[in-house]
């Protein structure tokens, strides 16, 4: 017979802020609970003195670039792997 996982106080808290978080956006559509989390998180971060952080302007492809990478191959010496 196994001995009880025993759970950290703090894993506990981990546990219910997530719940209320989620309950807190339950009812809406995916698009919009995302939305409305990131708001929250926004002011929070506002409240606790943290800087905003500038985001991509709509239509704008960060990770994108028009530059092609390539590489060379490297020819084969004879006897070699």
């Amino acid at each position: 017979m196994s001995a009880p996982v025993k759970v950290s106080k703090a894993l506990e808290e981990v546990w219910q802020w997530k719940e209320e978080a989620w309950q807190e956006v339950a009812h809406l559509p995916l698009r919009q609970a995302l939305r409305k989390r990131m708001e929250i998180a926004e002011r929070t971060a506002r409240e606790l003195g943290f800087e905003p952080v500038p985001r991509a302007l709509p239509g704008t492809k960060v990770a994108e670039t028009s530059a092609k990478y390539t590489a060379k191959r490297k020819k084969r010496v004879k006897g070699s792997f």
